[in-house]
């Protein structure tokens, strides 16, 4: 798990989790937008629901792999419960975005009601269900002895 962890394929997963559970609980809600009051924002967000977990997979690779850029520059490639932190690290501006959307945000405009429709509970499922699988993947570090 050690050796998981620590390679490239452990935040690619975890940020692709995230796409694909965003995609998936977009298919499973289905949306509608009866209530944007706007048919030009509501089309559009339509359309571009599909692609928000992918968008902001794309960002959480990029952040994921600047902090990990980072890691490597300061040497410390070899603590193994940064990976961990690091992929939680990419995907928590999505969290904490999709909860606020989802929980807190006021839905004044019709471009404010397509957003929280089309992207907050999406985005909030979508990036929890991926640091749950970071956090679950990083258990077996915490019960590691040393060899």
């Amino acid at each position: 798990m050690r050796k998981f962890l620590a390679s490239g394929w452990f935040p690619f997963i975890a940020v692709f989790l995230f796409a694909a559970v965003t995609v998936a609980m977009y298919a499973y809600l289905q949306p509608t937008g009866d209530d944007i009051g706007n048919s030009q924002i509501q089309d559009i967000a339509i359309i571009a629901g599909w692609a928000v977990g992918p968008a902001f997979a794309l960002l959480s690779w990029v952040l994921v792999m600047a902090l990990n850029g980072v890691r490597r520059l300061l040497r410390l490639r070899k603590i193994a419960w940064l990976h961990p932190v690091i992929a939680i690290l990419g995907l928590l501006p999505w969290l904490l975005l999709g909860w606020q959307l989802t929980m807190n945000e006021p839905r004044y405009t019709p471009f404010a009601r397509a957003v929280i429709d089309f992207a907050g509970k999406e985005m909030l499922v979508g990036a929890f269900v991926a640091c749950v699988f970071a956090v679950a993947c990083s258990v077996p570090l915490l019960f590691r002895t040393k060899q």
